[in-house]
């Protein structure tokens, strides 16, 4: 079944990210330096600032939801890598796949009879450090990052084992970043309203996050975060602050959130 897909417009999420606890994203290394970190950040390739890449957040974000949700396949992939795989059926009105779109093919979509959710909605673009927060840590004599030393314990001899310490590199707390997401809501026939209700569920959705973690080692104290100063702009040119509502107790599944309100 064909698909008809009418671009309304963009709504674009801007705001702060702070690091409340040291954040490792890392950046893989080609050398091995003597005495060195073992587990750098990655750092953008002219400033050498650190920076958290468009597609950890993204990708942490698409993990939280999917959970959220109860979509996730059996074989371990991401929900919509294809048709039929991992125990998933297709669904149109999907909010993952609407929201970060999917690798399943439109013929599949056409020989189920269904319409496909059509192209990914949300972008998420890199996010650098503030250049206020990096004048004000520099002005101090701070670094930017720290180093953090990790050990793996012999579990008889109670002492670290051999070749298992190494180095880990991390954005100091109390980072800033400034973030910007794009939404593009399409109209699929229904005035754009499905559209409206994943957008609030993606808002939602970074609540989720700041209770979990970003980048690596979450599970050992790294990669807290919370989302400051968020502000929406919607295609019609109005903006509204996003507050700490956002943060929610039980993640709605059934109905969304109305956290962005639109015009009627």
């Amino acid at each position: 079944m064909a698909s008809v897909h009418r671009l309304q417009g963009v709504a674009r999420i801007t705001g702060r990210m702070i690091a409340r606890t040291g954040l490792h994203i890392g950046a893989g290394k080609d050398t091995v330096d003597i005495g060195g970190i073992d587990l750098p950040v990655i750092r953008h390739p002219h400033t050498r600032e650190p920076y958290v890449p468009g597609s950890s957040l993204k990708g942490k974000l698409r993990f939280m939801l999917e959970w959220a949700f109860g979509h996730v396949r059996t074989d371990g992939r991401a929900w919509g890598f294809d048709a039929r795989g991992g125990g998933q059926a297709l669904d149109p009105e999907d909010p993952i796949l609407r929201i970060f779109g999917s690798s399943i093919p439109r013929k599949d979509w056409e020989s189920a009879n269904k319409k496909d959710p059509g192209p990914t909605r949300l972008v998420v673009r890199d996010a650098f450090l503030d250049p206020d927060w990096v004048k004000t840590v520099e002005e101090r004599g701070l670094a930017l990052t720290e180093e953090k030393m990790e050990v793996s314990i012999d579990r008889i001899a109670g002492k670290a084992l051999d070749g298992g310490l190494r180095r880990t590199e991390r954005v100091v707390a109390g980072a800033t970043f400034e973030i910007e997401l794009a939404f593009r809501l399409y109209d699929t026939e229904d005035g754009g309203k499905r559209d409206r209700e994943c957008l609030n569920w993606l808002v939602a959705g970074l609540g989720l996050l700041e209770q979990d973690a970003l980048g690596g080692s979450g599970s050992r104290g790294y990669g807290r975060v919370s989302f400051e100063d968020l502000l929406v702009r919607l295609p019609d040119g109005s903006e509204q602050k996003i507050e700490t509502r956002h943060r929610l107790n039980r993640f709605p599944t059934d109905v969304a959130p109305a956290i962005v309100r639109f015009a009627a």
